[in-house]
C-alpha cells in the first residue's frame, strides 16, 4: 500500500471523528445566543445538548454493527454525507423544537459515522502500521477539539449562533472526498453479522425515558408524565439487560463485565465524562451570562486544558504502560475536581489570569493524567479477539455520561444551576477516582 493511500485513509478517519466530536463541544458556546434568540428556558438548552447526547450514546453500538454489516466505506459515505445535510438544515432552523430535533437527527448520523471512523483504520491498513496510524488519529482529533471551541467562538461572535453549524461543512466535504477516493470498496459486508434490534430499542427507550423525567420534570413539576417517563427508562433498562444475556446477538457482550478492571474502568468512565460535560456546559453558559465573555474569549478560555491533553498524553500513555493505570486513574480525576471546585467561586467580571485559569490548569492536568490510561485500560482489560466490542462499550459509556449529567442540572432550579452542577461534576469526579483506587489492578488481566 502505498504512503499517499494511507495518508488519505488516515486524514479521512480523523476528520470523520473530529466532525462529530465538534457537534458536541462547539454548541455549549452557542447556548446563550440561541436561548435569547428563541427566547426559550434552560430546559430547551438541555435538550439542544441532550438530543445530540441521546441519539449518539444510544445508538453508537448499532452504528458499529451496522458498518459490519453494510460495509464500512459504505456508511462512513453515508453517515458523512447526512452529517453534512443535516449540519445545513441546522443553520436555518426555525424554531427551538425544529432545532432541537434536527439536533437528535445529527447525533444519529455521528453515531453511525463514529465506530466506522476508526474502525477503517484497523480494517484497510496493514497491521504494522495501525498504532501508529491510531495514534495520529488520537493527536489530531486532540487538536481540532482543542481549537474547534475557539474558532466555532469567533463564529458566533462575528456572525451569528447558525454559523456554528458551517463550521464542520469544509471538514465534511473533504472528508466525503477522501473517503470516497481512499477507502477500499472490497470493505464488503460480513453477511454473518446480525443486529440486535430489540437491544437497540430497549436502549434508547430508556435513554429517552430518563432523560426526558430528568430534564422535564423539574420545569412540569414532576407530573404523571415525567414521573411516568421515569419508570419507564427504569425498567427498560432493566429489560435491556435481561434480553442482553439471553439475546443470540447481544448489542453488549455482557461476559466483558466479568473483568474487575473493565467493569471499574467502565464505572470511571462513565463518571468522568458525565462530570466533563455537565461542568462543560455550565461553566460555558455562566462565563458568557454572568462573566462578561464573549464567545470567542468563552472558546479560548479551556485551550490550555486542550493543549496540556495534546502535548503530554502520550507521554502519560507511556508511563502509564510501565508503571500501571492505577496511580494515574485514581489521582487525575481528583486533580479535576479540584479545578472545578476552584472555579466555584467564580463572580461576575472575574479575572482570567487569577481567577479563572488557575482552575483550567488544574482540570487540565487532571485530564492529561487520565484520559489515556482510562483508554488503555478498558482496551487491555478485554480478550484481544474482543477489543472491538470492548472499545465500541467504552465509547458507549463515555456518551451516556454527558447525556445523564446533563440532564441532571436544572434539578434545583435555574437560580441553582451553576454552583449545583460545579459541586455534582467534582463530586462525580472524585468518586471517579475512588473507583479506580480501590477497584483498578495494575495487572493487565484479573
Amino acid at each position: 500500500m502505498s504512503r499517499r493511500k494511507i495518508l488519505l485513509i488516515t486524514i479521512a478517519a480523523i476528520l470523520g471523528s473530529s466532525m462529530v466530536m465538534l457537534g458536541e463541544s462547539v454548541t455549549n458556546l452557542a447556548l446563550p445566543a440561541i436561548g435569547h434568540y428563541f427566547h426559550v428556558p434552560f430546559s430547551s438548552l438541555q435538550w439542544v445538548v441532550d438530543g445530540y447526547n441521546l441519539s449518539l450514546s444510544a445508538l453508537i453500538l448499532f452504528g458499529g454493527g451496522l458498518g459490519d454489516m453494510l460495509g464500512l466505506r459504505r456508511v462512513y459515505l453515508w453517515s458523512t454525507a447526512a452529517f453534512l445535510c443535516i449540519s445545513l438544515l441546522c443553520v436555518f432552523a426555525w424554531s427551538s423544537l425544529a432545532l432541537i430535533i434536527l439536533r437528535a437527527l445529527l447525533g444519529v448520523a455521528g453515531a453511525l459515522l463514529t465506530p466506522v471512523s476508526l474502525a477503517v483504520l484497523n480494517a484497510q491498513l496493514p497491521e504494522n502500521l495501525r498504532s501508529r496510524a491510531i495514534g495520529q488519529w488520537t493527536a489530531w482529533t486532540t487538536i481540532v477539539l482543542a481549537l474547534g471551541p475557539l474558532v466555532g467562538g469567533y463564529f458566533i461572535q462575528v456572525f451569528s449562533w447558525q454559523s456554528i453549524f458551517l463550521v464542520n461543512i469544509p471538514l465534511g466535504l473533504v472528508a466525503f472526498g477522501l473517503g470516497y477516493l481512499s477507502l477500499d470498496k472490497k470493505l464488503t459486508p460480513d453477511k454473518n453479522i446480525s443486529i440486535d434490534w430489540a437491544g437497540v430499542g430497549l436502549g434508547f427507550v430508556s435513554l429517552l425515558g430518563i432523560t426526558y423525567g430528568l430534564i422535564e420534570g423539574p420545569t412540569l413539576g414532576w407530573n404523571t408524565a415525567t414521573l411516568g417517563a421515569l419508570v419507564i427508562g427504569v425498567f427498560a433498562f432493566i429489560s435491556f439487560v435481561l434480553w442482553e444475556k439471553r439475546a443470540t446477538y447481544p448489542l453488549i457482550d455482557l461476559a466483558l463485565f466479568r473483568n474487575k478492571n473493565f467493569s471499574a474502568t467502565n464505572a470511571a468512565t462513565f463518571m468522568l465524562y458525565a462530570a466533563f460535560a455537565g461542568f462543560g456546559f455550565v461553566f460555558a453558559i455562566y462565563l458568557q451570562t454572568l462573566g462578561g465573555y464573549t464567545s470567542t474569549m468563552t472558546g479560548a478560555a479551556l485551550i490550555p486544558a486542550s493543549l496540556l491533553l495534546a502535548l503530554f498524553s502520550g507521554r502519560i500513555g507511556t508511563l502509564s504502560a510501565t508503571w500501571g493505570p492505577r496511580l494515574f486513574m485514581s489521582a487525575g480525576p481528583v486533580m479535576c475536581a479540584a479545578g472545578m471546585l476552584f472555579l466555584l467561586p467564580l463572580q461576575p467580571h472575574a479575572s482570567y489570569l487569577f481567577d479563572v485559569l488557575p482552575g483550567i490548569i488544574l482540570f487540565g492536568i487532571g485530564l492529561t493524567l487520565t484520559v489515556a490510561p482510562l483508554t488503555a485500560t478498558a482496551l487491555n482489560s478485554a480478550p484481544e479477539e474482543k477489543s472491538g466490542i470492548a472499545s465500541a462499550v467504552n465509547n458507549g459509556v463515555a456518551s451516556v455520561g454527558p447525556l445523564i449529567a446533563i440532564a441532571l442540572l436544572g434539578l434545583f432550579g435555574s437560580g441553582n444551576i451553576y454552583p449545583f452542577a460545579v459541586v455534582l461534576c467534582a463530586a462525580l469526579a472524585i468518586l471517579s477516582g475512588v473507583t479506580s483506587f480501590v477497584f483498578i489492578r495494575n495487572a493487565t488481566h484479573n
